[in-house]
């Protein structure tokens, strides 16, 4: 029977087998030839392995050409695949398996004009290297041989010669010379520019503005390089450099044990010990050397190693209070009324500590373990003091001082409780010593001046028993804070031991100043004693150190040591103003030109802090200086009307309402300072305010329309009202009239932030309550 099944020519085909034993093969689809393509040539079959069951060998795939060859192939002469990081000779043979060309599609002889062409810029390289190092000054080219010796790369050296990144530093410093620029007038006022005005003279202002206002001075009388002579000095004399060519906010603190707190094991208000670490960090940084309390190595060791012999946990919740202040990353910072404000609950938990810690009692002598514990008390007694010292600084920054008075006073009650003024046994340790006598002059220095600015008798009728040493001769005494700026990696130092040394010997003198003065308050004080405190000051600040020198002052806490100066000069003398007095040493100068000069002083010194450092950064006693002379500023700008310097003295009013209004993102007092005198100023002057800085009308407004001011920030100061002499505050006082009496009855009154819509009785009632 034959086959119905029609037959293709390819079925005749014999394969030396029967065909009824073989599928029919079909023309595979695109998919499957992709597919099969595909396959790495390691699937197929080895020569000895059956076809498909068939027990039949299958035929050797030929292996895939390629454009280089590996060296292993090369040299025996294999037909390579080019697969890589091995190819399937190599990998079948177990040999190392290498390549000259970087990729697949490369050819040899592509491979050889590359490495011809890498070569010569090798070669190029080494020459410029040999080049800088014949025409490089010797110094330059030490630097570059030694980094040879240290196994640096060609390319490497070569790019930081040509960029000027270590090795050009050595010779030119990068554009770092930034400045704040005044707002209105771009100048320093031309009454400012006395002869006479030695801080005209200062490197600050050399480096700050000497470009703009040129002052002719021979050349014997510059003890200190320019800058531009500094360009081609020695590296550590660019170091130098740095404070009076940046603003301090750019500089860190230097001190190994920051890195290594752990601040969470001291606080229970928070557990993030980076950003505990960092408002630490800004209260070192901003704060601790005006307002000085305790030892800052002793306090950072022990609390590193969580030992509560100089650190307690009241003492680190108070540091983080007042870091939070310091911290510009931290927002609402500066609301007092706030309780979610995370320094506000650092401040609760201080305060909850510090009733605590205020009554623990003192150990009793029939214990058999009197003596350690005793010495335990005393040592917690004495952290309980410095706290004390920082809460009374967080008042005043809320407005309310009336309340951290009394803790000032707990200090001094507790610190008697110690012995803390008396001369120190010579059996105690050293680290608990130098502790004891350092907060010793930290709580009179401090009680000294809130006596002297509040009017009232001091705590404490003298010094404390041990003298101070001097900060040149013993340093470990007073420790020291080291910053460094950006670009450079030399570490300086803010001279804290002459600074502390400097405030306290000049609290001395207020000290016996308010004595006289605040004990008696209805007793004037003759011109004789006026003049005898009047050139010891003069002294004080003739035997300043040389950090401290109008020459050389540049730090913004330098600054403020002769802002203070002046300001108490400007208060002591007002009264006195028209007397007939001259000077012995300067038979020319009266008591007149000795007030002038130090209000043109003041001025001077405000702009260079301007311009130096700006005023965004937080600074505790800042705004006392800003709102004495922009006071004075408003005072007299009616007879500034006719003046030839009008636009000055707008200008400064101007800067000293942005000073005022950039605190106010700080704390609580500087917007009510901000308002009251926002409240005094002309409509005309407000209205250029708001022109030149960017300020809410919120800020500014007054009377009812001002929102929720009452019920947020309710002041509670003592503060006296803002007035030129201390006699004139001292009739303030005495009729009830401060600070906290200004604001409320503003507060009261209508008006939108602008005098110029009152008139000049109003004013006049506003000014004196």
């Amino acid at each position: 029977m034959s086959s119905s099944r029609s037959t293709s020519p390819f079925d005749k085909l014999s394969y030396g087998t029967s065909t009824s034993s073989l599928r029919r093969l079909l023309p595979a689809s695109n998919d499957e030839a992709a597919s099969e393509a595909s396959v790495n040539l390691e699937t197929s079959p080895t020569p000895g392995s059956s076809a498909a069951g068939t027990g039949q060998a299958a035929p050797r795939r030929r292996r895939q050409a390629t454009t280089a060859a590996c060296r292993a192939c090369r040299k025996r002469k294999s037909k390579c695949d080019g697969a890589r990081p091995t190819c399937s000779v190599c990998r079948d043979r177990k040999t190392k398996c290498e390549f000259d060309t970087i990729a697949a599609t490369e050819t040899h002889t592509q491979a050889l004009k590359r490495k011809y062409t890498e070569l010569l810029q090798q070669k190029s390289t080494f020459e410029q290297i040999y080049e800088v190092l014949r025409s490089r000054p010797e110094k330059e080219a030490e630097e570059i041989f030694q980094r040879i010796r240290r196994g640096a790369e060609a390319s490497s050296i070569l790019r930081h010669v040509n960029y000027g990144d270590v090795l050009v530093q050595m010779a030119l410093v990068p554009e770092t010379r930034f400045r704040y620029e005044f707002p209105y007038l771009p100048d320093m006022p031309i009454y400012l520019q006395r002869h006479d005005n030695p801080y005209l003279d200062s490197e600050v202002f050399d480096c700050a503005l000497r470009g703009a206002v040129e002052q002719p001075q021979p050349q014997q009388q510059r003890a200190l390089p320019s800058v531009n002579d500094m360009l081609g000095s020695p590296r550590d004399a660019l170091d130098q450099r740095d404070p009076y060519l940046k603003p301090y906010s750019s500089a860190i603190v230097v001190d190994p044990w920051l890195d290594s707190l752990t601040p969470s094991n001291w606080t229970l208000v928070s557990s993030d010990d980076n950003f505990m670490r960092q408002v630490i960090h800004d209260y070192f940084l901003y704060d601790y050397d005006w307002f000085t309390f305790f030892h800052k190595d002793y306090f950072l060791q022990d609390m590193a190693s969580d030992r509560p012999r100089h650190c307690s946990r009241l003492l680190v919740n108070a540091v983080l209070c007042i870091g939070c202040y310091c911290h510009r990353k931290l927002p609402g910072r500066s609301e007092s009324w706030n309780p979610q404000n995370i320094g506000n609950q650092f401040l609760a938990e201080a305060k909850r500590l510090f009733e605590v810690e205020a009554e623990v009692p003192r150990p009793s002598m029939l214990d058999p373990e009197w003596q350690q514990k005793y010495h335990d008390w005393e040592c917690r007694r004495l952290t309980t003091v410095q706290a004390a010292l920082l809460l009374n600084v967080i008042y005043n920054l809320n407005g309310s001082d009336r309340l951290g008075w009394r803790y000032t006073i707990r200090a001094v009650e507790m610190a008697h409780e110690i012995r803390l003024f008396q001369a120190v046994p010579s059996h105690v340790s050293s680290d608990i010593r130098c502790a004891r006598e350092f907060t010793a002059w930290c709580l009179f220095t401090w009680q000294s001046l809130n006596s002297y600015h509040y009017l009232k008798p001091p705590l404490m009728a003298r010094p404390p028993e041990t003298s101070l040493p001097d900060p040149s001769e013993n340093p470990q005494w007073w420790g020291e804070l080291w910053i460094r700026y950006p670009q450079t990696p030399a570490r300086l130092p803010t001279h804290h031991g002459h600074l502390a040394k400097a405030r306290a010997d000049f609290w001395t003198i207020m000290n016996d100043f308010s004595l006289l003065s605040f004990s008696q308050p209805h007793v004037k004080m003759p011109l004789d004693q006026v003049v005898g405190f009047y050139n010891r000051l003069r002294g004080w600040l003739r035997n300043l150190p040389e950090p401290l020198t109008p020459k050389r002052l540049v730090l913004p806490h330098h600054l403020k040591v002769h802002m203070h100066y002046n300001c108490v000069l400007i208060d002591l003398l007002k009264p006195l103003l028209g007397l007939n007095w001259s000077d012995t040493t300067q038979p020319n100068k009266t008591l007149d030109d000795a007030h002038h000069e130090a209000a043109i002083h003041l001025e001077t010194l405000l702009r260079l802090y301007y311009l130096r450092h700006g005023f965004e950064a937080f600074d505790g006693f800042l705004l006392h200086f800003l709102g004495s002379l922009n006071f004075i500023k408003i005072n007299t700008r009616e007879a500034q009307d006719n003046s030839l310097f009008l636009e000055s003295h707008r200008s400064t009013m101007l800067l000293l309402m942005k000073g005022i209004r950039d605190q106010s993102q700080c704390h609580t007092v500087a917007k009510m300072v901000l308002r009251l005198q926002a409240h005094l100023m002309r409509s005309d002057d407000v209205a250029l305010l708001k022109r030149f800085v960017d300020i809410e009308t919120a800020r500014l407004a007054c009377g009812p329309e001002s929102p929720r001011l009452v019920e947020e920030e309710v002041i509670l100061s003592d503060w006296p009202a803002y007035e030129i002499g201390l006699e004139a505050k001292a009739e303030q006082k005495s009729r009830g009239v401060d600070f906290a009496s200004m604001v409320s009855s503003v507060t009261a009154e209508g008006g939108g932030g602008g005098y110029g819509e009152s008139t000049s009785g109003s004013r006049s009632s506003a000014s004196s309550g």
